[in-house]
């Protein structure tokens, strides 16, 4: 094998733009399939390309990695998504009539490079043949940028400056002096923010007007609701156009543990083919946003299972696709999910499991089921003539982020959170046996705010016998309010599946904040983007026979 390198190879788009890619190959071999990464984080890197190309090569492959328009060395202006549909259809087509190339192209990659084979896919290049994506996810307005109306204000930050604006600002032609003067300040500037949420009005933020600019961060604040672009991006939406087999990864602790199961039912359902539509695999295992996939993930460590060569999988998977090879076992079945608490892995024919049952655990208490100490319960059935709980949120004082998708995700110990007194927690009786728990989980509250807009979150947690509470899920709702009027709220907390143990406790705790994950409502009625004045909001969780809120968890029957 000898292996060749092309760096900075023009690759011209449909509207003139020179995008520029680094091509690996073997040269002793002919045309050969090739996969194609598509990054914003510069291509000689590769951060998180998933397999090392020198692999890929060794395995029959020509590999390609290309700088997104405005990153790197390629041409352009950065507008994050939108931009990716076109580009990726031109860059795939452009892959399959190169001489090196046999005309057949898989796309991969992880994170915001696991959104452009997506992207490209529904605009259907004809020579893409199969791609694989991994922690990424489905719906870009809703579970990327915001979460239940809310601003993903923890994640938007750090991924802009660390990843996007600052790199944009290296290629500006600014010396290297000027540049490590704006990068220090940027990163000074965002750890306050992540640490106090001390700026206020959001698009007015000088880090990404005056130390790095990001245009589009303030075009995301300014359209929280869904619109013609943002649709135009929603994957489960445009499931319709995609004609390929796809392997999407995803972890239960990810940022983006809802967006493989949604595209994966999307395109099942109506992919725009039926190679598109039996071709659809789901692998999901305890993982966070990182490669290669861990097996400790925050405080918790889920065994060996849990290390999984996903290199190796998804060099697999594309060698069944372009190269015609026998389909790998461990992807036989269209779904394959780890359940922790036994830490196995299971196989199913959907998503969620299809014996799972949507089962309710009711809010119940007396009133005060403040904090970890307080009489909030969880029972199978609904409450009758029951008071309903209090609570007083004041954004100046947001409960914080404790894992489970924020600044550090994964599976940490939520003690700390559940004791303060704007937190409400409710709590199952111990289990008398384990309750497997495998799919979408959900909350729906019936709530009145003296706000007239203001947010509700809800957390799952396992409570153990020694105490340790450990997150599984989490959401947050963003709605308005009229004085007096109870209102109903759903809000999703994604994807798991966990086997209760006997003898630990369900726990949902109930509260108006999770920051920084997400930005904090003012309480005022204005656009929190825009909001300088924070006030304090007194929040009431209702559960009685009127106004039944509930825990609703997939529930998979025991043998």
């Amino acid at each position: 094998m000898t292996i060749v390198i092309d760096r900075d190879v023009p690759v011209s788009m449909r509207d003139g733009a020179i995008l520029r890619a680094d091509v690996v190959r073997d040269g002793q071999v002919g045309p050969s399939p090739t996969l194609l990464l598509r990054t914003p984080y510069l291509k000689e890197g590769a951060f998180g390309s998933v397999f090392a190309p020198f692999d890929a090569v060794a395995r029959g492959y020509v590999v390609v990695i290309q700088d997104c328009r405005g990153t790197g060395e390629s041409e352009g202006d950065l507008h994050p998504f939108l931009q990716e549909i076109d580009d990726g259809y031109d860059t795939v087509e452009w892959c399959a009539a190169q001489s090196w190339c046999d005309g057949r192209v898989g796309m991969y990659g992880m994170s915001y490079m696991g959104a452009t084979p997506w992207l490209a896919a529904i605009a259907a290049p004809p020579s893409l043949r199969a791609i694989a994506t991994f922690m990424t996810g489905s719906d870009f307005l809703e579970g990327w940028t915001y979460e239940g109306g809310a601003f993903h204000l923890g994640f938007n930050t750090g991924w802009v400056a660390a990843n996007l604006s600052l790199r944009v600002l290296e290629r500006s032609g600014i010396d290297r002096a000027e540049y490590e003067q704006r990068e220090a300040r940027a990163m000074s500037a965002l750890a306050r923010l992540r640490a106090t949420g001390s700026f206020a009005p959001l698009d007015q933020l000088p880090l990404y007007r005056e130390v790095a600019p990001a245009p589009y961060y303030f075009d995301w604040l300014a359209r929280p609701e869904r619109d013609e672009e943002w649709e135009a991006v929603d994957i489960s939406a445009q499931a319709g156009n995609v004609r390929v087999p796809a392997l999407g990864v995803g972890g239960w602790y990810d940022l983006f543990a809802g967006g493989p199961p949604q595209t994966f039912n999307a395109v099942r359902e109506r992919g725009a083919t039926e190679v598109a539509r039996d071709g659809q695999r789901l692998l999901v295992g305890p993982w966070n946003h990182s490669l290669p996939a861990l097996r400790t993930i925050g405080a918790v460590d889920f065994g060996p299972e849990a290390d999984v060569d996903l290199a190796e999988r998804t060099l697999r998977w594309f060698d069944w696709h372009l190269f015609d090879r026998d389909p790998p076992a461990e992807l036989g079945a269209p779904v394959r999910y780890f359940t922790m608490g036994p830490n196995a892995w299971r196989e199913s024919e959907s998503w969620p499991p299809p014996d799972a049952r949507p089962t309710s655990f009711f809010l119940r208490g007396g009133g005060a089921a403040n904090g970890a100490g307080g009489d909030g319960r969880l029972e199978r059935e609904p409450g009758g003539d029951e008071p309903p709980d209090e609570f007083l949120y004041h954004p100046l004082r947001p409960v914080p982020t404790v894992g489970g998708g924020g600044r550090v995700d994964g599976a940490f110990d939520q003690r700390r959170v559940g004791e303060r007194q704007d937190v409400l927690v409710y709590d199952s009786a111990p289990l008398a046996e384990p309750l497997d728990v495998s799919g979408p989980l959900s909350v729906e509250l019936h709530v009145a705010s003296s706000a007239p807009s203001t947010d509700f979150t809800a957390k799952l947690v396992e409570v153990a016998p020694d105490g340790f509470a450990r997150n599984l899920g989490d959401g947050i709702v963003r709605a308005r309010f009229e004085p007096g009027v109870v209102r109903s709220v759903t809000i999703d907390l994604r994807n798991t599946s966990n086997v209760f143990a006997a003898g630990s406790r369900v726990r949902l705790e109930v509260s108006s904040s999770n920051f920084p994950r997400f930005d904090r409502n003012p309480n005022t009625g204005e656009a929190p983007a825009s909001a300088t004045r924070f006030v304090p909001a007194h929040q009431y969780v209702h559960h009685s026979a009127a106004h039944p809120s509930r825990l609703v968890l997939p529930v998979v029957p025991t043998v």
